[in-house]
């Protein structure tokens, strides 16, 4: 039986913090302590796969400390990031992706997400709608005024109201948004 959770950081054990960090391979994460985890992701929900046991099978986040600007508007927007699936192939990404995406929508939350071109047939086969090629049109805006482009080739609607979906499709080279980063 798998068990679909939703967990503060607070509330993630020592073994799942370690799994979690471990499978995101994330050089300058992989050895957090719990309150450095906890710190870095205060502003975040993991959702989660687990087997009877309460093993991991996959794992996703949800950061609420996400803001995009759009049309001179400030946006705060949750972004799902992070999805690692322990074993490949097995069916729990897209397992979880379904959960999510009913919590979400249950809770009025609106999530967006980003993918590089490679990952659209998972998301495509997850029935998450595809915004195609627009992440390039989103720019990391920094603290400082240096501008970079996003890696990202595609937004993904996990949860978006409709305003928000149109001024996101109708982004272009002459009119960009930009993703707001803050000290």
């Amino acid at each position: 039986m798998v068990n679909y959770q939703i967990k503060t950081p607070v509330m993630l054990s020592v073994s799942e913090i370690k799994m979690i960090l471990k499978h995101w391979a994330v050089e300058e994460w992989i050895n957090f302590t719990v309150a450095e985890f906890n710190e870095r992701f205060c502003d975040s929900e993991f959702h989660l796969l687990s087997d009877d046991k309460f093993n991991i099978l996959c794992v996703t986040r949800i950061n609420f400390d996400f803001k995009i600007e759009l049309d001179n508007t400030v946006y705060e927007l949750p972004e799902l990031v992070g999805l690692v699936a322990m074993e490949k192939m097995k069916g729990y990404a897209r397992q979880l992706i379904g959960h999510i995406v009913h919590n979400l929508s249950s809770r009025a939350i609106a999530c967006i997400g980003f993918c590089e071109a490679e990952l659209r047939p998972f998301y495509e086969k997850c029935s998450v709608p595809i915004l195609y090629d627009q992440a390039k049109y989103l720019k990391e805006k920094p603290v400082s005024e240096e501008f970079e482009p996003n890696t990202d080739d595609d937004i993904l609607d996990i949860n978006l109201p409709a305003h928000l979906r149109d001024l996101l499709a109708g982004l272009n080279a002459g009119h960009t948004g930009y993703i707001l980063f803050e000290d």
